[in-house]
This record gives C-alpha cells, sequence and structure tokens, in this order.
C-alpha cells in the first residue's frame, strides 16, 4: 500500500487525462468531440480543451475541419507500430499466426485481456475472398468470444465476476452465453481441454478456435485463434484446427520461458 501511495505522489494529473482521453478512442468511437469527451470523463470541456489542443499540436491527435472533433493522429500510429515491433509477444507470434494461417487458410489472431475487453494486438490475414478480421486495436467482450473464453479460463470467480458487473453478457446471437453459470461452465471446460470455441456466439456464421499463450510463470497472457466463416469448417477440420492451434501457442509459450 505505502508503495502504491508513494507512486501516486508522483502521478501527473493532466497526463494522467490525457491517457484517460486517448483510451476512449476505439473502433466505436473513431471520433469525439471535446463536450463528448468531457461529459464520458466527468471532465470540465475548459480542461479536455486544453489537453486535446495539446495533444494535436504535437501530433498524437488530428482535429477533423468539418465537424471539430477529435481522431487518433498519425504520430500515435509510428509511436505504435515501434512499440509493437519491440513487443516480445508479438515478435515471437507473428510466424506462428503465419504458419496457423498456412495450415487453416483462414484469419488468425493474437489476442490479450486489456482491463475488462479483449484487445486484438496482431492478425494474420486470410487470402480468401469470404475472410474474417477484427482490426487490430480493436475491443471486444470477452464472453462471446474463443479467445476471451481462454483468457479468462484461469482466473478466480471474483475476478470473472467483477468483468461480468462491468460488461455485463449482452447477448449478439442466439448463440450468445448470457448467464453467469454458462460461462463458468463454458470456462472450466476451457481449462480442462486446453482450447475454447465460438460457434456463432458474436456473429452469424462465424466459427473461431482459441488457445492459451503462458509465460514463465504459467500464466495465460495471451490467446491465438483461428477465425473464419462456419461453412468452412466441417468436423474433420476443426480436429485438425484445434491440434494446430494448441501446438502453436504452446510453441510461443516455450519460446516466452514457458516450461510445462
Amino acid at each position: 500500500m505505502e508503495k502504491n501511495l508513494s507512486t501516486q505522489k508522483h502521478i501527473i494529473n493532466s497526463i494522467s487525462r490525457a491517457v484517460d482521453i486517448l483510451e476512449l478512442f476505439d473502433q466505436y468511437n473513431l471520433e469525439l468531440g471535446v463536450t463528448e469527451i468531457a461529459n464520458k470523463l466527468n471532465l470540465h470541456k475548459s480542461s479536455v480543451h486544453r489537453i486535446v489542443s495539446t495533444l494535436e499540436h504535437k501530433g498524437i491527435l488530428e482535429k477533423n475541419s468539418t465537424n471539430s472533433k477529435y481522431r487518433l493522429g498519425i504520430k500515435l500510429y509510428i509511436i505504435g507500430i515501434l512499440a509493437r515491433n519491440e513487443n516480445e509477444l508479438i515478435a515471437v507470434s507473428i510466424p506462428h499466426l503465419k504458419r496457423l494461417t498456412e495450415i487453416s487458410g483462414e484469419t488468425t489472431n493474437l489476442v490479450v485481456l486489456n482491463g475488462c475487453k479483449c484487445l486484438y494486438i496482431a492478425q494474420q490475414t486470410s487470402d480468401k475472398m469470404v475472410r474474417i478480421f477484427t482490426k487490430i486495436g480493436a475491443k471486444i467482450l470477452p464472453h462471446c468470444t474463443a479467445v476471451g473464453k481462454v483468457l479468462l479460463s484461469e482466473m478466480e470467480e471474483n475476478e470473472i465476476e467483477h468483468i461480468i458487473s462491468v460488461n455485463g453478457l449482452p447477448s449478439y446471437t442466439k448463440n450468445t452465453i448470457t448467464k453467469k453459470e454458462k460461462l463458468l461452465e463454458e470456462l472450466r471446460k476451457a481449462r480442462a481441454e486446453g482450447y475454447a470455441m465460438d460457434d456463432e456466439e458474436r456473429e452469424e456464421g462465424v466459427m473461431c478456435i482459441a488457445a492459451p499463450i503462458r509465460d514463465r510463470n504459467k500464466t495465460i497472457i495471451a490467446a491465438i485463434s483461428i477465425s473464419g466463416p462456419k461453412y468452412r469448417f466441417d468436423n474433420s477440420d476443426i480436429d485438425k484446427y484445434i491440434l494446430a492451434v494448441k501446438e502453436e501457442a504452446a510453441a510461443i509459450s516455450k519460446e516466452l520461458g514457458f516450461k510445462p
């Protein structure tokens, strides 16, 4: 506790608020106005205006001259690319994502838990005409995805309940899990079998298979998945893909220092 208090003494509020503002931008909020930002963060418009003006001046945000709203700037993208290139997890995973796409012909993803949501941080896109992909940087709820189930699978029940309290269990399709007991059952299954599936639970006609990536402490830190149209997943393919996803996840984990 003393360490946390000591850390808090050195926090600069304006920088903290700037980060809070940047985190508001996602695939559903590509552009935001000063009033929208102020309302979402319960801040004064004058404070928000000063911060976003500074971020615009530094190229972190860009202003749309048509509607006066702000969007993420090119400089932030450049910084993100540099961070991505330096990230060990991504660097190690990319060759395995490529191999998984070669095996399956489908899009493969690398996903981590960011707060209470799944964050897509790397991807190898299928070259088929009909393909499934989620934008890098997109955040989605974990209860309706294979990667989300994997990432939640070894959490304590109170941690899972906290995530549910924040996100809820909204329905996207007739197959979406909307009951806590059913979700916990799915997580127990994922933990026991070493993989999870999403059978049209987030989008109609889409199937995903995911497996966990562990660090040297045996902690699940990420998940990789195959995503594609369900009509291309027959029973023999599913068995092959489950094995492939588990093998590539295990290989990544080994490179990161995990020892079974």
